[in-house]
C-alpha cells in the first residue's frame, strides 16, 4: 500500500489544480503546517491564481499567509481580482489589516473599499418612495427613469420609423423629500464576524439612497461612537475607510447605541416631514440599561434583526419588541448579507 504524501505536498497539488471551491477545503489541509510552509503556499497560490486557497490559508495562519502577500505581487493578484468579483476583498482585509505592513494596508484597504461601493450602487434602489416625481421634455444619459407613454404621445411616427434620439425622449426627475434618519449598527464582539464586514455596505447604501438628505451613522458595542454626525458633509469614501479600520470588541450595551442616535436629531434644527432611527443588531444586550426604555424616546425606530450565535430566540424577540416601542417596523434577516435590502425597504416605506 502506497505511502500517503505529506499534507503540504496534496496541498500544493489541490492549489495547482484548482478543483476544491471552498476555502476551508485548503484550511483543513494547512491545519499542521508551519510558518514558513504556509508562506511557501500562499505564493504558489498567488503565483497559480487561486483566491479560495489564498483564503484557506489566511484561515490557517493569518501572519504566514500576510507575510507572503504583503509584496506587489500579492497587490497586482488582488488588484485583478476585486475587478472579476466585488465579495473578496472586504472579507480579506479584515483578515490581514492588522498583519500586514502600513505601505500595502493602504492598498488593499482602498480596494476593500472600491469593492464595498461598487457592490452599494448595484443593490441600491433607484427612485424609492420620498420622491416626487416630474416628467420633462428632456432626456440625458445618468437619468435613472424616462416616462414611455409621454415618449410615444410625443413622437408616434419617430417611434414607428425608429428614428428616436435622446432628445425626444421625456425623462423623470424626482425631488428627494428630505428626511433625518440614524443608523446604529451593533458591531461588538457577538455580531464581529458576521455584521462588522457588513457594515461598511449598509452605510455605502445608506449614502447611494440619501444623497443631499440628513443622515447619521452610529456604531456600538459596549461604548458608541459617531462616524458621521448628522450635519456633517463627510465623503462616503472617509466613512468606509474608518469603519473598515474601526475595531469590534467588547460586550453588547444596544441602550448607549440608541442614546447616541437619539442626541443625532437634535443636533440638527431643520424640520422634516420624516425622521427616524434603523437600528441593526442581534438584540442579545448584556450591559447597560433596557433598550425599550429609550427606544421609547424616537419619534420612529425600526429594527433589522440578525438571528444571534447563542439565545437566538431571546435575542429576536427583544428586536420585535424594540421596534414595537418605538413605533416602527421588524425586519428579520436570516444572514447579514440581506440586511443591505432590508435598510433598502425601510427606505422606500
Amino acid at each position: 500500500m502506497a505511502e500517503r504524501p505529506p499534507d503540504k505536498e496534496i496541498l500544493k497539488y489541490e492549489i495547482i489544480r484548482k478543483k476544491k471551491k471552498k476555502p476551508e477545503s485548503y484550511s483543513r489541509l494547512a491545519r499542521d503546517l508551519d510558518y514558513k510552509s504556509v508562506k511557501e503556499l500562499t505564493y504558489c497560490a498567488i503565483e497559480h491564481k487561486n483566491l479560495a486557497a489564498i483564503h484557506g490559508l489566511i484561515k490557517s495562519n493569518v501572519y504566514a499567509a500576510t507575510d507572503a502577500l504583503d509584496c506587489d505581487e500579492g497587490v497586482k493578484f488582488f488588484s485583478e481580482k476585486s475587478k472579476e468579483s466585488n465579495s473578496s476583498m472586504p472579507e480579506l482585509y479584515f483578515f490581514i489589516r492588522r498583519p500586514i505592513s502600513e505601505k500595502y494596508r493602504k492598498i488593499f484597504r482602498r480596494l476593500a473599499r472600491e469593492s464595498i461601493l461598487k457592490t452599494a450602487l448595484k443593490i441600491s434602489s433607484r427612485g424609492i418612495k420620498g420622491t416626487r416625481r416630474k416628467t420633462v421634455p428632456y432626456y440625458h444619459i445618468g437619468m435613472p427613469e424616462f416616462d414611455l407613454d409621454e415618449t410615444i404621445q410625443h413622437n408616434p411616427l419617430k417611434v414607428h420609423n425608429k428614428t428616436l434620439s435622446y432628445k425626444d425622449i421625456y425623462g423623470i426627475k424626482r425631488k428627494r423629500q428630505k428626511r433625518k434618519v440614524i443608523l446604529i449598527l451593533d458591531t461588538s464582539g457577538s455580531m464581529y464576524g458576521r455584521l462588522l464586514l457588513n457594515a461598511a455596505l449598509t452605510t455605502s447604501v445608506l449614502a447611494y439612497n440619501m444623497e443631499d438628505e440628513f443622515y447619521s451613522i452610529v456604531l456600538f458595542s459596549s461604548t458608541a461612537m459617531i462616524m458621521k454626525e448628522i450635519k456633517e458633509n463627510k465623503p462616503i469614501q472617509n466613512i468606509i475607510d474608518d469603519i473598515l479600520d474601526s475595531e469590534a470588541a467588547g460586550f453588547t450595551n444596544i441602550s448607549i447605541g440608541l442614546e447616541k442616535g437619539l442626541k443625532q436629531f437634535k443636533k440638527l434644527k431643520k424640520n422634516v416631514k420624516d425622521e427616524f432611527g434603523v437600528l441593526i443588531t442581534d438584540g442579545n444586550y448584556n450591559r447597560g440599561e433596557n433598550p425599550l426604555i429609550i427606544a421609547k424616546k424616537y419619534p420612529k425606530l425600526h429594527v433589522i434583526g440578525l438571528p444571534a450565535e447563542n439565545d437566538a430566540d431571546r435575542g429576536i424577540e427583544t428586536c420585535r419588541e424594540i421596534a414595537k416601542e418605538g413605533n416602527g417596523r421588524f425586519i428579520a434577516v436570516n444572514d447579514y448579507k440581506d440586511i443591505p435590502r432590508a435598510l433598502i425597504d425601510l427606505l422606500a416605506t
